[in-house]
């Protein structure tokens, strides 16, 4: 009885000490970058994603200002670099969906296909690669896209958002990159030491703000 006892008792501890040393599961990874171009404006700079789990840092640089959101356990931010303030967005806000701040896939391209419906519209050739194309709505800006994926590498080669008139504007996106599985270091969703964080001013109180100034011009 005591040896069974005695066995039961070292089954438990080696099943403790297994569960102990399994490694946490790794949070999935994506990094892309883009090239932007406007329909009406020409070259609108370039924009580069890094997401690892539920973190979301999204740069771009264009000609006037760096621009950057970054999304990490504390809530999600516009850093602004001249101020060195970091504004803090409301909870629930959009701005932390990488999909809300471009509607290029972010992961398998299988599992995006299928999510927005995809629906192949043609063949042509994106940069020396035969691409399929593919026409779909965006579920959160309601913008018709249309997106090329290489036939070889699998991978997004460009993505046209068709503009609304007096809207928004048609904007193609060129890829240059396209990682999914990659490093992605953590401090990529820091803020930068030094910045200020402050709650992101709300729409009613800018545009009260800017009917207030409007009043004194005015008077």
């Amino acid at each position: 009885m005591k040896t069974k006892i005695g066995l039961l008792l070292l089954c438990a501890a080696l099943s403790l000490g297994m569960a102990s040393g399994a490694k946490a599961p790794v949070p999935p990874t994506v990094h892309y970058e883009v090239k932007l171009h406007s329909a009406a404006f020409g070259n609108s700079g370039v924009r580069k994603m890094w997401i690892k789990g539920n973190n979301m840092r999204w740069e771009g640089k264009t000609q006037r200002l760096p621009m950057c959101v970054i999304k990490n356990a504390h809530g999600t931010f516009l850093v602004h670099p001249w101020n060195k303030i970091a504004a803090k967005y409301p909870e629930g806000s959009l701005r932390g969906n990488p999909k809300a701040v471009f509607p290029g896939p972010t992961g398998s391209i299988k599992v995006f296909l299928k999510t927005v419906k995809a629906e192949k519209s043609g063949t042509e050739i994106i940069g020396m690669q035969k691409c399929t194309i593919y026409d779909f709505m965006d579920s959160i800006t309601k913008r018709t896209c249309r997106i090329w994926i290489g036939n070889k590498s699998g991978k997004p080669m460009q993505l046209l958002m068709k503009g609304k008139r007096a809207k928004a504007d048609t904007i193609t996106a060129t890829y240059t990159k396209y990682e999914v599985g990659g490093k992605v270091s953590d401090s990529l969703f820091e803020l930068p030491k030094g910045y200020a964080v402050r709650p992101m001013p709300s729409k009613r109180l800018t545009s009260e703000a800017k009917t207030n100034k409007q009043k004194k011009i005015s008077s």
